[in-house]
């Protein structure tokens, strides 16, 4: 059985500690807020878009270790990603979370430290938090 240190590894809570950004952007092209109903996790999404391509993005995030985390991965590696590229982001991470096959783009590599997280299917959405909310924000652009 894991536990919540199984789950909350050392490079977890470093990668959630260096989220490059926690604050708002003052005129964003896009806003989205989106939550977790089981852990209660909520996150906004500021983005500014250019040419369709997220030009810079802004964040205010309520979440724990695990959505923190995955909000640094994400945001150290978001500037020029499209509607398609960021899908492509959510569908080999989904692969991974159910396959246990990592695939992920070497900008997004160090999603491999959520592979205990992996077993726990209810601290998923956590983690997709600020995919989800960067999809929604760019498809409302189209």
């Amino acid at each position: 059985m894991l536990r919540v240190e199984d789950i909350y590894t050392q490079e977890i809570l470093e990668l959630s500690s260096q989220v490059p950004t926690n604050s708002r952007l003052d005129n964003p092209d896009v806003t989205i807020t989106k939550g977790t109903p089981i852990c209660g996790s909520i996150m906004t999404v500021d983005l500014n878009l250019k040419d369709g391509m997220i030009d810079d993005i802004g964040l205010e995030i309520r979440s724990c270790a695990l959505g923190k985390a995955s909000a640094s991965i994400f945001v150290k590696n978001a500037k020029g990603l499209n509607l398609d590229d960021v899908k492509k982001v959510k569908k080999d991470l989904v692969s991974f979370f159910k396959t246990g096959d990592f695939k992920m783009q070497s900008a997004f590599d160090k999603y491999k430290y959520f592979e205990p997280a992996r077993l726990v299917p209810y601290r998923h959405d956590s983690i997709m938090l600020v995919i989800d909310a960067t999809i929604e924000g760019l498809e409302t652009t189209k």
